[in-house]
């Protein structure tokens, strides 16, 4: 088997060597696409739009040129571009391939809707690409469509089991529709698929792991994800989480704020970020947290329960038992707002009775991965 280092370089001696035949054949079609196509298989983007740039230069209104400028603009991440490019060429022309990379540039600007969209008229196509699938899966995901991302799992899953990415974001939305069975299936298979372990596999192979308090396998997938991409919030609430059921609490923290960085709009991964907090001592950190994440959504209970126990053990009564009526009135079940009301009145002055009571908490709301965390809770009790 040939190393990756003997491939490139073959890659780069024919990329020159179709170089000169091109300087000596300046005009042949087949040459410099070639040549364009070359230098993004090495990532030499500039390379690509120079050649791409000249091969316009002579045929200004080829699609077969203007579309591999538009390979180039994405190579380069300018997304808007590629965008207004390959839309005048779909309208054009209307080609998988050109919907594809359409749809690609649209995901990228956070367009989800607009990308499923520009996929979805060829959506029946009995040879559609697995690529092509896994970017409606995806689409699906983000618009909350879980149900109809289920449906089109089930319906190409006999055509794209052999893709590891595929089965991968398939495993995603199993996740988060709540069926862990499944979802676990699909990541165990996209991991033994390929030598290339795809990055929501590895979400989903450490959230589940975290379910069941296994929080070694856990955190060595989520490391292995953020190895691929360090901005990935859910690797870094997950991890945080960890952290936090090995009793690391400087390690939870800074892997949580991590996680309210990357994952801004997770109100539950801002709520635990904010329990590590109270765990720490750190009242008016933990005050702040809990204020954005009322910022983020005022109608949510145990934001304003989260605040309320802050607030009284900060011995501020009124305030607290402001935030205790307004948590009660939108969740008559809100443990935060009743242990707020044991604060009060003194019966969780003992801090490991405290601890153990506020990680009760936490097994009453679902976490940033879906699953419940009552085992967590069963973890910190009974050590």
């Amino acid at each position: 088997m040939q190393s990756e280092h003997n491939t490139n370089q073959e890659a780069q001696a024919k990329l020159q060597r179709s170089e000169g035949y091109l300087a000596a054949d300046p005009g042949n079609p087949e040459l410099m696409a070639l040549v364009i196509d070359l230098s993004l298989s090495l990532g030499q983007v500039e390379r690509a739009e120079k050649h791409a740039a000249a091969a316009l230069a002579q045929l200004p209104n080829d699609a077969f040129f203007q579309s591999r400028m538009g390979n180039v603009l994405i190579a380069s991440k300018q997304w808007a571009q590629a965008e207004q490019l390959f839309a005048g060429l779909l309208a054009q022309h209307p080609d998988v391939n050109l919907a594809y990379n359409l749809a690609y540039a649209q995901v990228w600007q956070g367009r989800h809707a607009d990308a499923y969209a520009t996929m979805a008229p060829f959506a029946k196509l009995l040879d559609l690409a697995p690529a092509a699938v896994t970017l409606m899966v995806r689409a699906l995901h983000h618009m909350g469509e879980l149900d109809q991302a289920i449906a089109l799992v089930a319906a190409q899953i006999d055509r794209c089991q052999g893709d590891p990415v595929f089965l991968a974001a398939a495993s995603v939305v199993y996740l988060d529709a709540g069926q862990l069975e499944e979802a676990e299936h699909l990541s165990v298979l996209s991991l033994e698929s390929g030598h290339k372990r795809p990055l929501e596999a590895l979400v989903v192979g450490g959230s589940l792991a975290l379910a069941r308090t296994d929080t070694a396998a856990a955190a060595k997938q989520f490391e292995e994800a953020l190895a691929l991409n360090p901005t990935e919030g859910r690797s870094w609430s997950g991890l945080g989480m960890a952290s936090l059921l090995k009793r690391d609490l400087p390690g939870a923290r800074a892997q949580l704020e991590k996680a309210v960085q990357y994952l801004p709009g997770h109100i539950g991964t801002w709520h635990t970020l904010g329990w590590t907090q109270i765990f720490q001592g750190d009242l008016a950190g933990a005050e702040q947290v809990f204020r954005q994440a009322l910022a983020l959504d005022r109608n949510f209970g145990d934001s304003h329960g989260g605040l309320a126990v802050v607030q009284a053990m900060q011995g501020a009564r009124e305030l607290a038992e402001a935030s205790i009526a307004r948590a009660l009135g939108l969740d008559p079940q809100s443990l935060s707002a009743r242990y707020a009301q044991m604060v009060l009145a003194g019966q969780t002055e003992d801090p490991v009775k405290f601890r153990a009571l506020a990680m009760r908490l936490l097994a009453s709301r679902q976490g940033a991965f879906g699953q419940n965390l009552a085992e967590i809770v069963k973890k910190f009790e009974a050590e």
